[in-house]
């Protein structure tokens, strides 16, 4: 389901328009929050040409149907909000993925607002390279490139797919940024992690060496929830 979503400017007209690939109701699968309830609301399109994953590049990018442009639909962003909130449930934790959300700023910034004062909190996730310009509780950042080009420097978590980094690489990750969080999760391919082995190795040289990452799973794909 691909939609365009919107507000109104008061003139009848949408102002802000959002590309919207898919809402669901799940558990979060990966990183520290795993294991929390959340409403998934997944931005449609992606212009993060120089990730690895990225379709245009032939890549291995699990959900690369939402990387398409939107077709059609339309429904209120404060609609939406309410709708993110009230499915959240207890936890109330909404997370915002792609795509790339950051590549549509002022939805974006519209509807993390909507959300928080609905009472919702937000997992907002990101691959930093553009600076994030919007309300948040918890900020995956998930680079698609190098450190010195990464906008984003700051937030709860970073999480890196390993799709041919280096050990340098890594280092470099967490030498120039400042998150609570270092994460290393292994390139998810078919019915498994392809390069679990190598994701291994790197959590324990880089933890020797005195950096503090820590090994992320998808565990939603194991028990097979979206």
């Amino acid at each position: 389901m691909f939609a365009i979503l919107g507000i109104s400017n008061g003139t009848g007209r949408l102002a802000v328009k959002l590309k919207l690939a898919e809402t669901f109701q799940s558990i979060q699968g990966e990183g520290p929050l795993a294991g929390v309830p959340m409403y998934f609301i997944r931005f449609a399109g992606c212009t993060v040409a120089e990730c690895p994953l990225h379709p245009a590049r032939d890549g291995m990018c699990d959900t690369d149907w939402s990387c398409k442009d939107v077709v059609d639909g339309e429904q209120s962003l404060d609609d939406l909000a309410k709708t993110a909130v009230e499915n959240a449930g207890a936890s109330k934790w909404v997370s915002i993925t792609g795509g790339e959300p950051c590549d549509q700023p002022v939805a974006l910034a519209f509807l993390c607002s909507s959300i928080r004062r609905m009472g919702g909190k937000i997992n907002l996730q990101t691959s930093g390279t553009r600076e994030v310009d919007c309300e948040w509780d918890w900020l995956t950042v998930s680079p698609k490139c190098s450190a010195a080009d990464l906008k984003q420097g700051y937030g709860n978590e970073l999480k890196v797919v390993i799709t041919g980094q280096l050990e340098e690489d890594l280092r470099a990750y967490y030498n120039t940024t400042r998150f609570w969080k270092y994460t290393i999760q292994p390139l998810w391919a078919g019915n498994g992690e392809c390069n679990k082995s190598r994701v291994l190795d790197l959590v324990k040289t880089l933890n020797r060496g005195g950096q503090p990452w820590q090994l992320s799973l998808q565990t939603h794909k194991y028990i097979g929830v979206p």
